[in-house]
C-alpha cells in the first residue's frame, strides 16, 4: 500500500502538504516488480505516471530489432506518462534493476491531481521538457551516426582505390628500378655511352604515334600482339611485357626499325629493355600521383564538408561546393548502382549565409535518399536558381515516387517509406527542422518517374539571430 510517506519520497511531491499527499496515496496503486522484469514493453498503452519508491528501472529505446539504453528511473524518480503528454503508448520498454515497489498514477486522476497541487503541474511539465529534450537530442545524434557509418563506409571504398593503386605501382617501380643497375653494367659491356643510349631513346619516341589514348581495346591488342612480334624476332626478353608499355606510349614497329638503325644489333635488345624501364617508370609515377592526388582531392572534400577548423557560426557558402563535396561523400553509392548526375546549376548563383555543417546534412539526407530510391542505372539531376531573396536547390530523382497518402507525412518524425529496418524516419525531419531554423522552406513533388524536393534558403542571415540544430535539439517544432 502506498502512503503520503512514501511519496514524500518523490522529488516532484516532497513539499506537498500532507492532506494532498493522503489523498494522492488513496488513489495510487502499489506495483511491485522483482529485478530483471518489465514494468512496462514496447507498444503497451500509456495510461499511468510511474513514481519509483524503492528499486529502479532501466529504460530502453528500440529500433528495429536495435535496442539501446536511454536512461534509469531511480528511487525519488517519475516516468511515464506526465499531465498534457500525447504519448498513447510506450516507445520502448522498462527493465527493473533491482526489486522494485512504484506508486502508480493514472490519467483519470490528473486534473484532480494538478487542481490539488498546483505547483506539481510546473514541475511535471519542466520534466516533458526535459524528457522531449533528451529524447530528441538522442534521436538526432542517432540519425547522424547511422550517416557517418554510411559516408565511412563510403569514404573508405573511395579512398581504398588509390590507396591500393599507389601501393601496386610502388612494388612494380621497385622490381623495375632494382633491375636497372644490372642494365647499366650490360650497357657499358657493350661499349655505349649515356649520350648514344639517350639518341636511340630519342629516334625510338620521335617515330611513335601522337595519340595512344584513342585506341579499342581490340586495336590495342592488336598492337600489342605486333610489337611483341617484332621484340621476339629481335631476341628482346619477355616480349609481351615490354610491348605492353611500348604500346601505351604510341610505340609503333616503324619506329622500333627506326631505332634500330642507330644500334648495333648486339646491343638492341639491352638498349630497348633500358628505355622500357625508364617509361614504364615514368608511368609509374604518373599513376603514384594521380592517387595520391584522388586522396588529396578526397581528404579536401571531407575537410569542405565537415568544416571541421572553422567556428561554428553562421558562414558565407558556395552551395555548388557544398553539394559537389557532398557527392564526393556519397560516390560509393553512385558507383555501386552505375547512377548517372547531372548538373543544372544556375549561373551568378550568390552565396548563402548559413551554418555549413548543418546544410551539408540536409544535402546528404536529400541525396542519400534519392540514390536509395532509384534503381540501377538511374538518374538524380540537381538544379540551383535565385528567387528573389533566396537561393533554391531542387534535387530530383527518376525513381517510382511517394505516394499520394504519404507525402503530406513525409516529414513527419519516425514516419518513413523504406522498408522495415532500413530508415529511421529522422531523416527529412531533422532536414525539415534544419531548414526552417534558417528561415528557408523545404518542399517535395513526387509521381512516378519523378521526385523534387526543393530546398529555399535565404542569401543573407535573418536578422534575428538564429541558433545551430545542436542547441536546438528537444524544441518541439
Amino acid at each position: 500500500m502506498i502512503t503520503a510517506a512514501d511519496l514524500r519520497t518523490i522529488d516532484v511531491f516532497s513539499d506537498q502538504d500532507e492532506a494532498a499527499l493522503d489523498w494522492l496515496a488513496s488513489v495510487a496503486e502499489e506495483q511491485t516488480i522483482a529485478e530483471g522484469e518489465k514494468p512496462f514493453q514496447r507498444g503497451a498503452r500509456a495510461e499511468y505516471l510511474f513514481a519509483v519508491v524503492e528499486g529502479g528501472v532501466q529504460i530502453f529505446t528500440i529500433q528495429g530489432e536495435k535496442r539501446t539504453l536511454f536512461g534509469a528511473i531511480r528511487p525519488g524518480e517519475i516516468s511515464g506518462l506526465l499531465p498534457y503528454s500525447r504519448m498513447e503508448t510506450f516507445a520502448g520498454e522498462g527493465l527493473a534493476i533491482a526489486d522494485s515497489r512504484i506508486a502508480r498514477i493514472h490519467q483519470d486522476h490528473f486534473t484532480e491531481m494538478l487542481a490539488r497541487m498546483p505547483e506539481v503541474g510546473k514541475r511535471l511539465v519542466a520534466r516533458m521538457t526535459d524528457r522531449v529534450r533528451e529524447s530528441s537530442r538522442t534521436e538526432v545524434q542517432r540519425e547522424k551516426m547511422m550517416s557517418l557509418g554510411k559516408l565511412s563506409a563510403g569514404l573508405a571504398h573511395e579512398l581504398n582505390n588509390p590507396a591500393a593503386a599507389i601501393r601496386r605501382s610502388v612494388a612494380d617501380l621497385r622490381a623495375r628500378l632494382e633491375m636497372m643497375p644490372k642494365m647499366v653494367t650490360r650497357l657499358t659491356g657493350h661499349g655505349l655511352t649515356p649520350d648514344q643510349v639517350e639518341a636511340a631513346r630519342g629516334a625510338l619516341m620521335t617515330c611513335t604515334a601522337p595519340t595512344p589514348g584513342t585506341l579499342t581495346a581490340v586495336q590495342r591488342g592488336e598492337k600489342e600482339d605486333e610489337l611483341a612480334d617484332w621484340l621476339d624476332d629481335h631476341d628482346v626478353p619477355h616480349a609481351y611485357v615490354v610491348a605492353e608499355v611500348l604500346a601505351d606510349e604510341g610505340v609503333t614497329t616503324k619506329a622500333l626499325t627506326h631505332m634500330a638503325e642507330h644500334v648495333d644489333e648486339t646491343a638492341l635488345a639491352d638498349v630497348i629493355l633500358w628505355i622500357e624501364k625508364g617509361l614504364a617508370a615514368d608511368r609509374l609515377l604518373a599513376e603514384i600521383e594521380r592517387a595520391a592526388g584522388r586522396i588529396s582531392d578526397l581528404v579536401a572534400s571531407v575537410k569542405g564538408y565537415t568544416h571541421r577548423d572553422q567556428a561554428p557560426d553562421r558562414q558565407r557558402v558556395d552551395v555548388h561546393a557544398g553539394l559537389d563535396q557532398t557527392l564526393t561523400m556519397l560516390g560509393h553509392a553512385i558507383k555501386v548502382k552505375n547512377i548517372h548526375v547531372a548538373r543544372d546549376y544556375g549561373d551568378d548563383v550568390p552565396e548563402v549565409c548559413v551554418f555549413p555543417g548543418e546544410i551539408n546534412q540536409v544535402w546528404t539526407n536529400l541525396l542519400d535518399n534519392a540514390f536509395d530510391a532509384i534503381g540501377e542505372g538511374g538518374e538524380v539531376r540537381l538544379g540551383t536558381r535565385v528567387e528573389g531573396a533566396l537561393v533554391c536547390v531542387t534535387i530530383a530523382d527518376d525513381g517510382p515516387g511517394i505516394p499520394a497518402d504519404a507525402q503530406e507525412q513525409i516529414f513527419e518524425p519516425f514516419f518513413t517509406t523504406k522498408e522495415p529496418g532500413k530508415g529511421t524516419g529522422l531523416g527529412l525531419d531533422i532536414a525539415r527542422r534544419i531548414v526552417m531554423q534558417h528561415e528557408g522552406r523545404i518542399t517535395v513533388e513526387s509521381e512516378p518517374g519523378r521526385t523534387v524536393f526543393e530546398v529555399c534558403l535565404p542569401i543573407d542571415a535573418p536578422k534575428a539571430s538564429v541558433t545551430p540544430l545542436d542547441a536546438l535539439e528537444g524544441v518541439e517544432a
